[in-house]
């Protein structure tokens, strides 16, 4: 009996340990993929066009918000992947464990994936029922490529990127009268302000001491947060009406302040140690907190629920941020 326990025993051991062989085979093939696309960052691109729709007309016409919610995560992924291409000389001295210069992704598979995400983008944008959410889903994979090619290599890099993203915003606003209005381009302006301050600070985050595109960043970084806050949420009174959330509007408030200290306290400490670490720990900082953003501005204007729905992405984007890189 004791003899058959042992055999069972050791059984149970050697299948536990091809499971976990197994695993971690998974585990390797399936993890470039999604680190070529920067999956946790797709989210928050997500959260860019759905907080600019829920800004101006709530949840209403999923089948218009919908595609354009895809639109967006598939032109970032497919932005993200061809970076990866473009960069891939300097990665291999660089960052020589990424998918691309490992071999772990093909250079032919990575050009195929950015072919049909961006043609899903641009085509989930035409079956949201409007010419100009299409037209500025068009610009936008312009400006990316264009970024991508060669744009990020000179002065001009950090804007393009922040233009990028304020475009994603203005997708979320272009089935509005006049893409929103004055407030809706001056919210969407923040943000890509807000962007391209953190795109600086990435400038130097595989270098130690080196810390002028830091400071700049970090300025452009917190001005952008400043005017976010601000414009959006005129934009969202504006909406509102003036019925208050006065419980909403103190929870905002206290959420701006915790927002925005996060954010100063991890730049604070790439400006004082300027090292990999503490910059790539920024730049996440400042990429993740985007999804926030839009949520202590819909707290503001609209209450609980519509910023709750917004929040949701962030749960996918920080969990997956613990297993994927995000700079």
């Amino acid at each position: 009996m004791i003899g058959r326990i042992g055999v069972q025993g050791g059984f149970c051991r050697e299948v536990e340990l091809r499971r976990s062989k197994e695993v971690i085979v998974m585990d390797g093939r399936i993890k470039p993929y999604l680190q070529i696309v920067r999956l946790p960052n797709v989210f928050t691109a997500a959260a860019d066009s759905l907080a600019a729709w829920l800004l101006t007309q709530g949840l209403e016409h999923p089948t218009h918000w919908v595609p354009l919610v895809i639109c967006s995560m598939s032109i970032y992924a497919g932005g993200i992947a061809l970076n990866d291409l473009m960069d891939e000389p300097i990665d291999r001295v660089e960052r020589p464990q990424r998918p691309l210069p490992s071999g772990a992704v093909t250079r032919r598979f990575a050009w195929r994936l950015v072919v049909v995400l961006l043609m899903l983008g641009l085509g989930a944008a035409a079956l949201s029922g409007s010419v100009v959410s299409l037209i500025v889903a068009f610009i936008l994979a312009m400006c990316v490529i264009a970024y991508d090619v060669g744009g990020k290599n000179t002065p001009a890099g950090p804007l393009l990127m922040g233009a990028c993203r304020g475009l994603n915003v203005l997708l979320g606003f272009s089935q509005v009268a006049a893409l929103g209005g004055p407030l809706a381009w001056l919210y969407a302006g923040s943000i890509a302000l807000y962007i391209a301050g953190v795109t600086s600070i990435s400038r130097s985050e595989t270098t130690s001491g080196r810390t002028t595109n830091l400071k700049v960043g970090i300025v452009t970084q917190s001005l952008g947060l400043i005017l976010a806050f601000n414009i959006g949420v005129q934009l969202g009174s504006a909406r509102r009406g003036p019925e208050g959330f006065l419980l909403w509007e103190l929870a905002s408030l206290v959420g701006q302040a915790a927002l925005g200290f996060l954010i100063v306290r991890s730049a604070a400490r790439a400006w004082k140690t300027p090292e990999p670490s503490t910059i790539q720990y920024a730049v996440r900082t400042g990429v993740l907190s985007l999804i926030w953003i839009h949520v202590v501005v819909l707290l503001w204007s609209f209450g609980p629920v519509p910023a709750l729905i917004v929040a949701l992405l962030a749960l996918p984007a920080q969990g997956l941020a613990r297993w994927l890189y995000t700079t």
